[in-house]
């Protein structure tokens, strides 16, 4: 990150200035960070798979919505370590919405359509 060509914008705008920019990245060298790994998949296959489900589609689609009633929503989801078995679930609305929200990208970010992975 320090030898990299950094453009900053909106909140970070003051990061320009290489000396507050110095600033900031001794800040973060000074904290302890610890790293949490998932273990790795079986093999790229599986990794382009797994990608595949968040590059191409939105986080639930309306024909996956079985019932909204009493603030619970049931939905429709598969079980891929049960035989790929189709289940339902019932969330409260607001858990639903909160799934939901964690699926959306951020401003200036491009979901990915054509071969934006390989």
């Amino acid at each position: 990150m320090k030898q990299a060509k950094l453009e900053f914008y909106g909140s970070i705008v003051h990061l320009h200035d290489q000396n507050q920019f110095q600033q900031w990245i001794s800040s973060l060298y000074q904290k302890e960070w610890v790293v949490y790994c998932k273990p790795p998949f079986k093999d790229p296959g599986h990794v382009v798979e797994y990608l595949g489900r968040y590059t191409h589609r939105v986080a639930i689609s309306n024909n996956r919505i079985v019932r909204v009633h009493n603030g619970m929503v049931t939905f429709k989801w598969r079980d891929y370590k049960d035989h790929n078995r189709q289940k339902l679930m019932s969330l409260t609305t607001d858990e639903f919405i909160r799934r939901f929200l964690v699926h959306v990208l951020p401003t200036g970010f491009i979901r990915i359509r054509h071969y934006g992975l390989l």
